[in-house]
């Protein structure tokens, strides 16, 4: 019951960590001279993880009900709420240009903001952020770090999780409304091959530059909508 009492609480990635980490001290446990069939009573107590892909992607009807409910939320995490909606890139590497922001990294294109990243973490790649003049106001009114977020915040704030608004914008981008290059889109969220030449990188940051626009003004009619512009 102490082994399910821990899980109980966790989110499903919290529980697949545990998971991990729980076998890996039992077969310590065991291997140090503990009685095996006791570990063996805690292992079978340890919840399986539930496989499979999430393949929600949110309406456009739920993120203009979050815009509605973003002015309630601290202004850091509306800030990290907005820079995820707009560039669509990971929460890590938002939360990573909130915390660390120096102006000098800052273009602007038109009516559009670039923030140079360059975070690589393996496959995971983010060149640039791509958001609004909206959101960069949000990013220089923050005053405090950004911590971590845990079910409690999304369950206080009514709002979709971070992790959906990447894939929200991904679909919206490419949808046929905009019919931005699936290349392109890939290009903004930080998803690129690692060995992408030189030329081939500056063609589609230029492309990018390009079809960036028109999901931004999608973005103002969302927010439009939800009483914000």
């Amino acid at each position: 019951m102490d082994v399910v009492r821990l899980f109980n609480p966790l989110s499903i990635g919290q529980q697949h960590h545990l998971n991990r980490a729980l076998r890996a001290l039992f077969n310590l446990c065991e291997l140090l001279g503990f009685d095996r069939d006791s570990l063996d009573s805690l292992r079978k107590a340890i919840p399986k993880d539930q496989i499979g892909i999430d393949l929600k992607v949110p309406e456009e009807t739920e993120i203009v009900r979050s815009l509605i409910r973003s002015p309630e939320m601290p202004m850091r995490y509306r800030a990290l709420w907005n820079l995820c909606l707009d560039s669509g890139l990971r929460l890590i590497e938002a939360a990573g240009i909130i915390n660390g922001f120096d102006p000098g990294g800052l273009q602007q294109v038109g009516d559009i903001c670039l923030y140079e990243v360059a975070s690589f973490r393996g496959s995971k790649q983010a060149y640039y952020a791509f958001f609004t003049d909206s959101t960069l106001k949000l990013i220089q009114a923050v005053k405090e770090k950004i911590g971590s977020l845990n079910g409690e915040f999304y369950d206080t704030h009514k709002v979709t999780r971070m992790k959906y608004l990447r894939k929200f914008a991904f679909d919206m981008m490419t949808s046929e409304q905009l019919n931005i290059p699936e290349s392109v889109a890939d290009f903004i969220e930080g998803r690129i091959p690692k060995t992408v030449g030189a030329r081939h990188y500056m063609r589609l940051k230029r492309k990018a530059e390009q079809y960036y626009p028109r999901y931004a003004e999608y973005l103002a009619t969302l927010r439009s909508k939800a009483g914000l512009n």
